[in-house]
């Protein structure tokens, strides 16, 4: 089974590796993937809606994809093992009814291009399983957010602190009331 997700953002752990932070629609667990810092980069510049004066990589990658009639229908992000995360690209060639085809990739290049494309992100169970960090949205009486799970253990709440340390989700939840 599959669970759509979004991009929540860009942080960078204590050892200062990039990562980007998936979050399901429901707001009860993030999948935090590490990644290159080219492609963070890439990635942040499409959350901010930042057009480079070029286009760079994934930019181009979109662009023959538009031009060659070949639709980005969704990206999985379909296994981790010891922490190498494995996705596919899902391509309809041409109009509807045209043939499906899967490619390859990691998931930075295919978050970077989902996010270009508008199309949908969906991470498996197992990843979630494996790598997943359960928590839920509580709204504090003074209206601050924070993130707590009740049933999530002390290592695990410190867990996701740490990797929130570099991702702002103060404009992201204002966005959504």
């Amino acid at each position: 089974m599959m669970i759509k997700m979004t991009v929540e953002g860009i942080g960078v752990d204590p050892q200062n590796d990039t990562l980007v932070l998936l979050r399901d629609e429901e707001h009860k667990v993030f999948v935090p993937i590490y990644i290159g810092p080219a492609e963070a980069m890439s990635i942040q510049m499409e959350l901010d809606e930042r057009q480079p004066p070029r286009p760079m990589t994934h930019d181009l990658i979109a662009n023959i994809l538009r031009d060659l009639d070949i639709e980005l229908v969704k990206v999985t992000v379909n296994d981790v093992d010891t922490m190498i995360y494995y996705a596919t690209l899902h391509l309809q060639m041409g109009r509807e009814g045209g043939a499906m085809r899967e490619v390859d990739a990691r998931p930075s290049d295919a978050i970077a291009l989902a996010l270009r494309t508008q199309c949908q992100i969906w991470v498996s169970d197992k990843v979630v399983d494996k790598s997943g960090i359960q928590v839920e949205q509580v709204i504090s009486s003074d209206d601050d957010s924070e993130l707590v799970d009740e049933n999530a253990s002390p290592e695990e709440i410190n867990k996701l602190v740490k990797l929130l340390e570099g991702v702002d989700l103060s404009d992201k939840e204002k966005e959504g009331e």
